[in-house]
């Protein structure tokens, strides 16, 4: 029943989809208040993600409980701060890629994105508490970042920064994220 479902959700999203524009790649420098996600209002997953997902079908898998949170203590900071750090150093950023890929040589926040979600899956965090997020920039760019929720408030890991911010210390508005319950479901702002 739950592959049936997965395929379904996979199957509507490319047919209905439309793809990312593309990623910011500049620092950026001006601040903004970023905005709530309303879990109410579902949206469409992007076109590339659907993609990467029938590509790399065990990364869009619920893994652990649904709806749990990480703890927020010096363990989980250490292991975000590594996987922040080591993935942007990892990947050099190019232009913008359609194509999703874990730990390419070259590659734009899409690349970045999956690869920190999935080197944070490797180390046993639930893929309910790892949202991918479509973001717009102050310059008005799609990006993407990770939010990784904790009990002590979500966490951002983003290629434009070494830095972890909070949601309301990024400068970005927010328009839409995968949902708590299923990588494969994905929520408007």
């Amino acid at each position: 029943m739950q592959a049936s479902r997965s395929r379904t959700h996979l199957v509507l999203a490319l047919v209905a989809s439309a793809a990312i524009s593309g990623c910011a790649t500049a620092k950026l420098d001006q601040t903004a208040d970023a905005s709530r996600i309303d879990p109410s209002k579902r949206a469409l997953a992007p076109l590339d993600f659907v993609s990467f997902c029938i590509r790399n079908r065990a990364e869009c898998q619920v893994r652990g409980q649904p709806a749990a949170m990480v703890p927020m203590n010096q363990q989980t900071m250490d292991a975000l701060e590594g996987v922040n750090a080591a993935v942007n150093a990892r990947i050099l950023p190019t232009a913008r890629s359609s194509e999703w890929r874990i730990n390419p040589a070259a590659g734009n926040c899409n690349d970045y994105v999956v690869s920190k979600r999935h080197a944070l899956l490797a180390r046993g965090f639930p893929s309910s508490a790892l949202l991918i997020n479509v973001v717009k920039t102050p310059t008005g760019e799609g990006h993407l970042v990770l939010v990784v929720k904790t009990d002590g408030g979500d966490i951002v890991l983003d290629n434009l920064t070494g830095s972890l911010r909070s949601v309301s210390q990024t400068p970005y508005v927010w328009i839409k994220r995968q949902t708590s319950a299923d990588p494969l479901q994905w929520e408007n702002a």
